[in-house]
């Protein structure tokens, strides 16, 4: 049926049913818009679905001083290009995508692709608020903004929360909590997906929770073990030139996100390369995250690098562990060092990002322990660090003041250290409890 023919069966139908010539006339317009006038409607169906256009809104994956990383998806090749600038959109980086091919498991006799488009903006200015915008054929983006770290900065505010696949609902609701915080950015500690090898999960479960947040703020990512390994993670998440482990800084804070779950990885070479890095840190705040927790009391009771990464972790001067895969909040006491050339370290569980809860089994060894959604709020100021742990109905359920003086926490905080030792022997003990 050619246009012609069309338009004469249109006018039949309207005078027989005139809503549903509102819906025919939309689609002789778009026939006439996009100058294929001798289409016929199943091909325009057809085209209608396909229009290029950008499926998954941008993600900040790294910003630094001077560079940053940005990915999106689109539904097409051909080519994009992402436009910015401090005041005007005058700057320009095209980009083709790289395809990734995937059968969908409701449809699995027919393969779909995507195009995965990840950019570096270099020669940044630092501390300065960039615009950005997409731009495709027949499709622009909303111009969206970063800011990018600053030169020298005593302060620092960010969010840090775990496992937030499967429940994308309540994941939104925290997001937009988070959103009312103002971070400079977000870690999560890993699981943003139930299977991060079925490619059509990472949409609704990790995009489209995020949106309004990621497209502003880094989300730095510690991989987990439901992100599979097919390679879908590192095609969406690692930037050209960077590794699963990664460190990054802010002010006063060093923050260093490790890879503890990829197939043939070493516990002890993971270990060495986290107290590597840290240790080379000159910053007086140091963080470190990984999805298996080496300190778990509910849940999975994981232990991971035990018995060697608590002292490990404490000679290299950490000061948090924060880890989710148990899908609960904990807080430990202070873990006091084997010997006094290490640091005393506060281990946070935060598995509450969305995947069903576990119970926790509370002990002695912890300052607070809950079975809920949420997620933990830090504010470093110099010498001084609040954290606040934040609910699902915007409740601050945990809440921990620290200050530094010449290095070391305040005399209160660590009088409430446990040892290594009992803390080692307790796991041993729920190691070898009856199943």
């Amino acid at each position: 049926m050619n246009i012609v023919e069309f338009t004469k069966h249109a006018n039949v139908l309207h005078k027989r049913l005139p809503m549903r010539f509102m819906y025919l006339a939309v689609v002789i317009a778009l026939l006439l818009v996009t100058d294929i006038a001798t289409a016929d409607i199943p091909f325009l169906i057809n085209f209608s679905a396909r229009r290029p256009r950008v499926t998954n809104d941008p993600v900040l994956l790294r910003v630094y001083k001077d560079r940053a990383a940005i990915m999106w998806e689109t539904n097409a090749q051909g080519t994009w290009t992402l436009r910015y600038g401090t005041t005007e959109l005058s700057e320009s980086i095209e980009s083709t995508g790289q395809e990734l091919r995937y059968r969908p498991e409701k449809n699995l006799k027919r393969e779909q692709a995507v195009y995965i488009h990840k950019l570096w903006l270099e020669n940044l200015q630092p501390g300065q608020t960039y615009k950005y915008c997409i731009v495709g054929p027949r499709w622009k983006s909303k111009v969206y903004q970063f800011r990018t770290v600053p030169p020298k900065a005593d302060e620092v505010k960010f969010i840090v929360y775990g496992d937030s696949r499967t429940n994308r609902k309540t994941q939104r609701k925290l997001v937009r909590l988070m959103l009312d915080h103002k971070v400079d950015f977000v870690v999560n500690c890993g699981d943003l997906v139930t299977d991060g090898n079925r490619y059509e999960q990472w949409g609704p479960q990790f995009f489209e929770p995020l949106k309004g947040l990621a497209e502003s703020v880094p989300i730095y990512i510690a991989k987990g073990n439901h992100e599979g390994n097919n390679g879908n993670y590192e095609k969406l998440l690692i930037p050209a030139g960077e590794n699963n482990s990664y460190g990054f800084d802010y002010g006063p804070l060093y923050f260093f996100c490790a890879d503890n779950v990829s197939k043939g990885l070493n516990e002890e070479a993971q270990l060495k390369l986290i107290a590597e890095n840290v240790t080379a840190s000159s910053h007086p705040w140091k963080f470190v995250s990984y999805h298996i927790p080496s300190l778990n009391f509910g849940g999975h009771w994981s232990d991971w690098g035990s018995p060697d990464a608590l002292p490990a972790i404490a000679k290299a001067g950490v000061d948090f562990v924060i880890t989710g895969h148990s899908h609960q909040y904990e807080r430990f006491r202070p873990v006091k060092p084997p010997d006094e050339n290490g640091s005393y370290v506060t281990y946070i569980t935060s598995g509450g990002g969305g995947a069903p809860l576990y119970d926790v089994s509370k002990s002695l060894y912890h300052a607070s322990a809950e079975k809920v959604y949420h997620f933990c709020l830090f504010h470093i100021k110099g010498n001084k660090l609040t954290v606040d742990t934040i609910d699902i109905n915007g409740n601050i359920i945990d809440h921990l003041e620290l200050t530094k003086t010449d290095g070391k926490l305040n005399k209160g905080y660590l009088k409430k250290a446990i040892p290594i030792s009992a803390i080692q022997f307790y796991q041993d003990l729920a190691r070898n409890r009856p199943k």
